[in-house]
């Protein structure tokens, strides 16, 4: 497919690029959020500067998205994140994550397990084991 054929630093940036639009749909960008990109940044070896371009960037999202599990998944784990760091889960943030999990392919119900669990907890004490085991209910 043709995310397969796309560069670590390309998919990291689509990956940036999504989490960007998620943190921005309550009309700012929480420390915290912002705090959440620097660390996406970091890890994916991004240069940090990127995120206000992309914060700027007024185009629809509509990017290229891996078929391949384990990368729909870390999408999917890194939006959740991207939608508590301000600890407030909007209802736009909630329904932007919906549409994104229906496009990596995962169910609705699978993708509500996961909204609630973010909103019933902070994100330093969701259950070491509870995203696991949402993932172990829905692919048994």
């Amino acid at each position: 497919m043709m995310w397969d054929i796309l560069t670590n630093d390309e998919k990291n940036k689509i990956v940036l690029k999504i989490l960007v639009a998620i943190s921005k749909l309550d009309g700012h960008i929480h420390e915290n959020e912002f705090s959440y990109l620097v660390y996406f940044c970091k890890n994916a070896g991004l240069d940090p500067n990127i995120i206000s371009t992309m914060v700027n960037d007024t185009q629809e999202l509509n990017e290229i998205l891996p078929s391949n599990e384990q990368d729909r998944m870390n999408i999917l784990y890194h939006a959740l994140f991207a939608m508590k760091a301000d600890h407030v889960v909007d209802i736009a943030e909630e329904q932007k994550v919906y549409i994104l999990a229906f496009k990596l392919g995962f169910s609705e119900n699978m993708t509500r397990d996961f909204i609630e669990l973010m909103k019933s907890h902070t994100l330093d004490n969701i259950p070491m084991n509870a995203m696991l085991d949402i993932i172990r209910k829905y692919n048994s």
